[in-house]
């Protein structure tokens, strides 16, 4: 393949998924042969090959032997979107750690279907250049034999983390960021640097449970704010809460929420800005699924609007590139030295290597183009999901529209018991997240969430039929 065709294939299959959802070409329809479109596109014979075996991984089409390539399936239109949330708006004690600890360890013992887990692919080409960067790197004397770095993180890390932020709208100084082992532990050094044993955290609801877990290892309370499935938490019901209760801190996911995957648009984003500034509570955002927008340019992160520095920024790879790479950052604002304080006290600097390995990725382009990649094979894997779920779940089921991300959040009816269904679908080696752990009240009994971001094998497939079948003695 030429150089400069890494970029095409993907723009090229792009153009054809494109004409494929306009009906340009229907299901069944065969697709240009690779010389007819190679020639009429000016592209490499190789570029086209490259395409097309983009649209084979995502299921937009098959290849026929001797016969050439046909469209596989079309875009299938979105199902019914679950309720708004309705939390109790009380401070509560979180519980949640035995079963969310059970869900974790059945996922990591598996060799079945693990669709509990909210990890990329790891099957994609930057797995394999994560690794060479590796071995490439170790090699070097600096990598190596020089005793601990320095708190705030590798400069080279956080300068290109520093030039990828404008993306969400942030002009940042490296000088601002500080790495971390991962977007959660980022998180945990705000909350250390921000709360004391005891006191009450704001959080959306449903909520990701590994927080409601760091808030539970921390001894504070969680309160519950009800969230739109489209646009997020409630400014309102966050605002009567914020009148009653001597909130801390607000933690949100603003860009493809898990579990929910929704995204709140920037309207909303200046109302929670103003309503923090009202009260003098900063903000922990979660953006750690920010670069994986499905289409259209990505949104801004709630941090691109902070007037006065009270948003801490947190993020990391772990989502997008590799979690085993345990590489993350925040921009903590006006909290810079109370949370450089915490990482120093608690793990004095973060491992060297690792961010080397993804400097060095992200400095020769190597993490862009796989993004390109990855948001257009995961975005038609959540439409394959849907087009699975529409095939074997109850039509009484509801699902959330996301926009982005790893997940994909199932409302059932009130009979479906879903923790009952995630031991009766364990027992078969298949693995989902029960409702429950997303919520500190006993909420979401009825849902589940599904993880889309493996290549949908058979083997995933029956899966899903397997769960359906369930489904439906339930209902």
């Amino acid at each position: 393949m030429e150089k400069n065709d890494t970029l095409l294939y993907v723009q090229l299959a792009e153009q054809l998924i494109n004409h494929i959802k306009d009906g340009v070409h229907p299901v069944g329809d065969r697709l240009p042969s690779v010389r007819a479109l190679a020639k009429s596109e000016q592209v490499s014979i190789a570029t086209v090959s490259a395409a097309y075996a983009i649209l084979e991984e995502q299921g937009w089409a098959e290849a026929r032997p001797k016969s050439g390539y046909f469209v596989k399936r079309a875009a299938v239109e979105p199902l019914s979107m679950p309720k708004k949330s309705r939390a109790k708006t009380s401070p509560r004690a979180v519980t949640v750690a035995e079963l969310a600890m059970a869900v974790q360890r059945g996922a990591a013992a598996s060799d079945g279907v693990v669709l509990s887990a909210a990890i990329p692919d790891l099957e994609f080409p930057i797995a394999d250049i994560v690794k060479r960067t590796f071995t490439k790197l170790s090699r070097y004397p600096s990598s190596f034999g020089n005793g601990y770095d320095i708190p705030e993180g590798l400069l080279t890390l956080r300068q290109q983390i520093a030039r990828r932020a404008v993306d969400a709208g942030l002009h940042i100084s490296p000088d601002a960021i500080i790495t971390t082992g991962g977007a959660q532990n980022a998180i945990a050094q705000a909350l250390k640097a921000l709360t004391q044993t005891g006191d009450i955290v704001a959080v959306e609801s449903p909520c990701y449970f590994g927080l409601l877990q760091m808030i539970e290892g921390f001894g504070l309370k969680a309160i519950e704010i009800p969230t739109d499935p489209a646009t997020g938490i409630s400014v309102d019901a966050l605002t009567l809460a914020m009148q009653r209760w001597p909130i801390k801190a607000i933690l949100t996911i603003p860009a493809f929420s898990n579990p929910l995957g929704c995204i709140i648009p920037m309207e909303k984003k200046r109302l929670l800005i103003q309503l923090a500034q009202r009260y003098d509570v900063p903000i922990i955002e979660d953006d750690i699924y920010g670069d994986l927008q499905f289409e259209g340019r990505r949104s801004k992160a709630l941090k691109s609007i902070d007037p006065d520095g009270r948003v801490l920024w947190c993020s990391s790879v772990s989502k997008t590139m590799d979690p085993h790479l345990r590489v993350g950052w925040i921009a903590p604002g006006r909290y810079y030295d109370e949370v450089l304080q915490q990482k120093f006290v608690s793990e004095i600097s973060s491992p060297t290597l690792p961010q080397l390995v993804t400097a060095e990725v992200m400095k020769k382009g190597l993490y862009d183009r796989h993004l390109r990649h990855a948001r257009a094979t995961y975005h038609q894997r959540y439409i394959r999901l849907l087009e699975l779920a529409r095939e074997h779940f109850p039509e009484s089921m509801r699902v959330s529209s996301a926009k982005g991300g790893l997940v994909a959040w199932f409302e059932m009816p009130r009979s479906v018991d879903a923790t009952e269904l995630y031991y009766m679908c364990r027992e078969q080696d298949i693995h989902l997240a029960p409702g429950e752990l997303f919520s500190v009240s006993g909420l979401y009994q009825n849902c589940f969430r599904l993880s889309f971001s493996n290549n949908w094998t058979p083997k995933r497939e029956q899966a899903i039929a397997f769960i359906g079948s369930l489904l439906k003695k339930m209902v």
